[in-house]
């Protein structure tokens, strides 16, 4: 998992989609077919033949055009030749005439030609294509069929489930990838055999060889749902994947999802042939069969090479510009620019905008290109493994999910039962209440929601008037006492609420199918108003509670913040860098309902079962949203607003322990990162609705904007448009409530152990290797035997070394004849080693393997032989199979041996001198280490912090040859566990600088440490700079900008991380007051220090007036409105108590009756801790006010300017006075 820093980027609000383009059609997720689609005769059944369905833009007109192009094929055996006859005439008559009319729109015909061409050039793709397209409308009635197979022979359920619960986790899936399609149509397919069993009523009859078909196919089922659910993990970590890493690692994924393929099509040949040997059937027949599997296949893995999205090509012609996919990944520019990579095709229809999820992103700018890289250097088969425990939570809860669904569905007392045939629409709804209504106002399938609402206001009105008028008699009404309060909620002014109930779809009609679903998921023991009156106002209610749960959530979060250790600060400040502003937007913009402890009562019950669904749902996929349809799975069916607020909460609740657990511990650093991801698939929900919601709202011909002020309480407005909510002119003004975190009121019981996805010792410093002897091992060959154990080397390249010192041992591979090895590399990055080896000519051995890394760096590949005594492994490397110029050499030596070799250069002007001193190094080395002496004990510590230096220039990006070759050296001169402390401890040390999420407005580079704003400048945002000396006098122009920024202007500067959004109008309040009051005391100070430099040489005629002046001020001191203070005789600097003047430092974080100032040299050094000041506190830069700079604001401070005028005035007139008695005391002595 890439750090926490790579991962997350803060988005605005989500712009809206584009105004929807004509003649565009929407296309399913494919998925399965239909029962109709299969053969019942025994035989093999094959796809169902469908008119083709465009799948993208670019051939959406020529499937317009062939449409109808193509005739059914019922079955595929003779389905060839009946293509090959007189439909075959006419199909291509029909298509040169169509094509024909194509040729007459140029711009068309060049849209659709290129990517259409493979894919019409063959009638049996045609075949495999209309396949895939039909495959989301198939697959659940295979999958019925099966389970009905499943009845008759029991002993096929484990794959029938298996592949259910698969079907139904793609299905949830929003995207539309034509492979992983493909790759469920050979699923299908394979399934499709096991139907043939419907043909053997007695499970227990015995076949030829005396076997049931039971014993003959047990283990055959078992593989084939071990392979299913295998192939589900690998489909899932694929849809995870972003489209840069699918083209460039295209190859290597479309390997691994052709072998699924390759094993699909094995099972369903020995399906085939076991139920065919058991039938009777013969062994010709099942050959032929066999063989006709194969040329399928063969078709089926060409449409998988050619499928391939519009979006995939333009970008695969890219990277092939680029210079290919090796060039492409050694190229931090070329992969940025990918990164910001917009398909000519990306101008989607509003029908895609419908289809398709937003893009999942989780970080920006330097951020996310470390997160590229970690997926581009992780093979396919490492990114299947890491997914399969987030895959098997998700197969687990879908599993629990269709186990429960019958139970889902409750049936209450009343409901109608539906029969087959119906005489109108009303005769399908199963609730009798608005069956009634139905009837009576004789509706088709569809009514407009606002006239079903009134109907059923004016229903429950008639009800309760007739309940009324019969008193003491028989109720003839549906309406019961109890409900009677429900009833007053069920009117006009709940209409928008109500109707939102039922038409979950936002089309402003109610269909059938929508009051069906509506009814049948009310509580059980809810009557129909009950449920009604929940959605009038019981879920603003619920809703409003939760909101005001998350808002108290997330102040104690910000209040904790200066709480948090060190090490977390980083990853508590991304963490609320991602999540705060989009929380705060759907908190802010809700309309929220206060009713009564007597009415939140009525539907507690259902709210306290829904978060307790909720919460079991999180706890099994523990906490770790990793994609849309495991959210899906998390919500269960319907709009997200119902559930957000509720979600939100559990959420949040779960990373607020996790803050209380950063005060005190230091968490793995992903740990925080998975919250966040996990927020941000949420958001993703709330995008993809907000989306789905503009597109409708258009289509009505309505104003987005004003719809979503009416739309769930308002919930969207703010994310539909916040820019003004946002802006910094209103964060000037606003003043968010400020929480105490106590720590005595929280919960003490909470399990860590259970809380945490990640050990907390994930860093550990020393990584110890285990030499263990596998039962591999003792079954490995003799040559695989004599390389196994422990190693550690030195690599090799233009410098010796290029890498720390290797420490890891092998272990026979499960086949014998290989071997493997796996382990933490230095810098942190895990790296497994594969192999094998190769007899040569001459009987020597030659070991082959290769290091791959988890992520960022490049896959080696190393040859090498064994010296005869099987102490020493060397030979060549390289980056390439092919070519090998580098070396390599690993001894079965202890690491604090190795560290005293000499270099090689040294062996090849003397090596017996070379071996002397290596032997007498190593020996003087383990005397010094034993015995603990401290020259020993110095020289480590002096590599460390050299190492450190090095470490800290190299990630600054001001590294030299000289510090490279200094690498090379402390590289074979420290063990690799001393090199991983070295970076642990880099680690540590670079958690709690602050790492503003703003770049300099001079020099375009992140903000670290200090950063400095512009109180006069920023329009839509902040004018920001890091504290270089160059970026702090630089002038700056910005588009939003009236006029340049001057280094005049005055600045505030902040050492500490902060929220954007939450705490910038708080700094800026803060800034100007304290600049104001800076100044004034400056004031104050110069007349002050004027009139005491005068009173000495002015006598008592200056003394009386200095009395007369403070009588005076004396008299107007009743009418100022401002308490009086007491003018400070001097201002000093708060750490070297030098005086201060013009410039300086004010802090505006300490109280303001301090006074404390930092002089400019105490500030440079970083800042200072003196007393209550911190130096993380913010200061304020105070200088003179030039002139003109301020415009409006001359005139509100014309008095202080005049006062410091008066005040220099003063200082100089007695400096004149001391010059001329100065100068007539020399006259008066020359005289003498």
């Amino acid at each position: 998992m890439p750090p926490f820093f790579n991962k997350h980027k803060d988005t605005s609000p989500p712009e809206p989609p584009r105004e929807a383009a004509p003649e565009t059609v929407d296309f399913p997720i494919p998925l399965v077919a239909s029962p109709d689609a299969l053969n019942t005769d025994g035989d093999s059944p094959q796809p169902t033949i469908l008119l083709p369905e465009p799948d993208d833009k670019d051939d959406l007109d020529t499937a317009k055009r062939l449409d109808g192009a193509y005739k059914v094929i019922d079955d595929a055996q003779n389905g060839y030749a009946k293509y090959q006859g007189s439909t075959a005439v006419k199909l291509v008559n029909r298509s040169g005439d169509m094509l024909g009319a194509i040729k007459t729109d140029i711009a068309s015909a060049q849209s659709f030609s290129s990517p259409l061409k493979p894919v019409y050039e063959s009638d049996a793709l045609k075949v495999v294509r209309t396949s895939v397209n039909a495959l989301v409308n198939s697959l659940p009635g295979l999958v019925k069929a099966l389970d009905e197979v499943a009845k008759l022979h029991p002993f096929i359920g484990i794959a029938v489930g298996a592949f259910r619960i698969v079907v139904e986790l793609d299905l949830k899936r929003r995207d539309n990838d034509k492979k992983i399609a493909a790759l469920f149509l050979q699923m299908k397919d394979m399934m499709e055999a096991l139907l043939q069993l419907r043909s053997i009523k007695d499970h227990d009859s015995v076949g030829p060889g005396g076997q049931t078909i039971e014993a003959r196919m047990q283990n055959l089922v078992k593989q084939t749902a071990d392979d299913i659910t295998a192939c589900g993990n690998a489909c899932d970590a694929y849809s995870k994947k972003r489209l840069v890493v699918k083209v460039i690692k295209g190859s290597l994924w479309d390997g691994t999802l052709k072998g699924y393929i390759d094993i699909f099509a094995k099972r369903r040949k020995e399906f085939t042939f076991a139920l065919s040997i058991h039938t009777g059937i013969g062994v010709d027949d099942a050959n032929r069969k066999l063989d006709s599997l194969d040329s399928k296949m063969d078709v089926l893995l060409e449409f998988f090479t050619t499928s391939v999205t519009p979006e995939y090509k333009e970008l695969a012609a890219l990277v092939q510009k680029k210079g290919g996919a090796r060039a492409v990944m050694d190229s931090n520019e070329t992969l940025e620019e990918l990164l910001k990579f917009k398909a000519a095709s990306a101008a989607t229809t509003s029908k895609q905008a419908e289809r398709d999820s937003p893009e999942h992103k989780s970080s920006t700018g330097k951020d996310d290109l470390d997160a590229l890289k970690v997926e581009l250097f992780e093979s396919p088969e490492l990114a299947i493994k890491k997914n399969f425990d987030v895959f098997e939570r998700k197969f687990k809860m879908q599993q629990r999910e269709l186990s429960e669904e019958m139970r889902r569905v409750v049936h209450h007392e009343g409901d109608r039962v539906i029969e087959v045939v119906t005489s109108g629409s009303h005769d399908r709804i199963i609730d009798p209440e608005i069956h009634e209504i139905w009837k009576e106002m004789r509706w088709p399938g569809h009514v407009k929601a606002r006239h079903f609402v009134l109907a059923l206001r004016d229903y429950y009105r008639q009800q309760i008037e007739a309940k009324r008028r019969a008193k003491g008699e028989e109720n003839p009404s549906h309406i019961g006492d109890d409900d009677e309060w429900a009833l007053e909620w069920i009117n006009i002014n709940r209409l928008q609420s109500i109707a939102e109930a039922f038409d979950d779809d936002a089309s402003g009609f109610i269909t059938v199918a929508e009051v069906n679903q509506f009814t049948t998921a009310r509580p059980k023991g809810w009557s129909l108003s009950h449920w009604l009156a929940y959605w009038a106002i019981g879920w603003q209610m619920t809703a409003t509670y939760y909101r005001n749960k998350v808002v108290t959530l997330l102040g104690k979060m910000f209040a904790m913040q200066s709480l948090i250790h060190p090490a977390n600060a980083r990853a508590v400040e991304k963490y609320l860098e991602t999540v705060y502003k989009r929380v705060c937007t759907l908190t802010s913009s809700f309309v929220c309902a206060n009713e009564s402890d007597a009415l939140k009562a009525r539907f507690q019950s259902y709210v306290e079962e829904e978060e307790k669904r909720l919460r079991e749902g999180l706890e099994t996929v523990r906490y770790d949203i990793d994609a849309m349809d495991t959210l899906t799975l998390i919500t269960g069916p319907g709009r997200i607003e119902k559930y957000l607020f509720p979600l939100l909460y559990l959420l949040l609740k779960r990373d607020y322990e996790i803050f209380r657990v950063c005060r005190k511990m230091v968490v793995h650093k992903d740990e925080l990162w998975d919250s966040a991801d996990t927020l941000v698939w949420v958001f993703d929900a709330v995008d993809f609705r907000h989306n789905e919601l503009e597109v409708l709202f258009k289509q009505q011909n309505l104003d987005p904007s004003q719809q979503f002020k009416a739309h769930a309480n308002e919930l969207l407005e703010f994310w539909h448009d916040g820019k003004k909510f946002w802006s910094l002119e209103n964060l000037r003004e606003w003043e968010f409530t400020e929480f105490e975190y106590v720590d005595a009121e929280e919960d003490q019981e909470v399990d860590v152990s259970k809380l945490l996805n990640y050990p907390s010792a994930a860093d550990s410093l020393y990584n110890d290797i285990e030499e263990i002897v596998t039962e591999n091992d003792t079954r490995a060959d003799d040559d695989v035997r004599i390389i196994l154990g422990r190693w550690t080397g030195l690599i090799g390249a233009e410098r010796w070394v290029v890498t720390p010192i290797v420490t890891f041992s092998f272990n026979a591979s499960a086949d014998s004849a290989s071997y493997e090895a796996s382990d933490i590399a230095a810098h942190g990055t895990a790296y497994t080693i594969l192999g094998g080896y190769t007899k040569k000519e001459d009987g020597s051995i030659e070991y082959n393997f290769t290091r791959t890394y988890a992520a960022r760096l490049k896959k080696m590949y190393f040859t090498g032989t064994l010296t005869e005594d099987g102490g020493t492994l060397s030979g060549s490397w390289g980056y390439e199979d092919d070519e090998k110029p580098y070396r390599f050499l690993f001894k079965r030596i202890p690491a604090e041996t190795l560290i005293a070799r000499p270099p090689p250069t040294e062996f090849e002007e003397n090596k017996i001198r070379a071996l002397w001193k290596y032997a007498l190094t190593a020996v003087h080395n383990e005397v010094r280490r034993k015995m603990f002496s401290w020259s020993y004990l110095k020289e480590r510590r002096d590599i460390k912090h050299e190492y450190l230096h090095l470490v800290e220039r190299e990630i600054d990006n001001t590294s030299t040859d000289d510090d490279l070759n200094r690498f090379a050296v402390l590289d074979r001169t420290a063990t690799c566990e001393e090199v991983r402390s070295f970076y642990v401890l880099k680690d540590y040390r670079q958690r709690p600088i602050p790492s503003h999420f703003a770049d300099c407005d001079a020099c375009g580079e992140r903000i670290y440490g200090a950063r400095l704003m512009c109180l006069k400048c920023g329009s839509p945002w902040t004018l920001d700079f890091c504290d270089k000396p160059n970026c702090r006098t630089a002038v700056k122009t910005r588009d939003d900008l009236t006029e340049p920024h001057l280094p005049t202007h005055d600045f505030v500067k902040v050492r500490r991380s902060f929220h954007q959004y939450r705490e910038i109008g708080k700094i800026l309040r803060l800034s100007e007051a304290g600049l104001e009051r800076a100044r004034k005391l400056f004031s104050k100070a110069a007349r002050a220090q004027a009139e005491a430099a005068a009173a000495p040489e002015e006598g008592e005629k200056a003394a009386e007036a200095k009395t007369m002046k403070q009588a005076r001020e004396g008299a107007h001191a009743a009418e100022s409105d401002s308490e009086s203070e007491p003018e400070p005789e001097k201002l000093t600097c708060v750490s070297c108590s030098a005086t201060v003047s013009y410039s300086c430092w004010y802090c505006i974080d300490c109280p303001a009756e301090s006074n404390v100032f930092v002089c400019q040299e105490c500030d440079e050094k970083g800042g200072v801790d003196v007393g209550d000041h911190k130096a993380t506190h913010s200061l304020v830069h105070c200088k003179e006010k030039v002139e003109g700079d301020g415009g409006g604001d001359a005139a509100r401070n014309s008095e202080e300017r005049l006062s410091a005028v008066e005040g220099k005035l003063a200082a100089l007139s007695v400096q004149m006075e001391r010059i001329e008695k100065l100068l007539d005391s020399l006259a008066g002595a020359r005289s003498a």
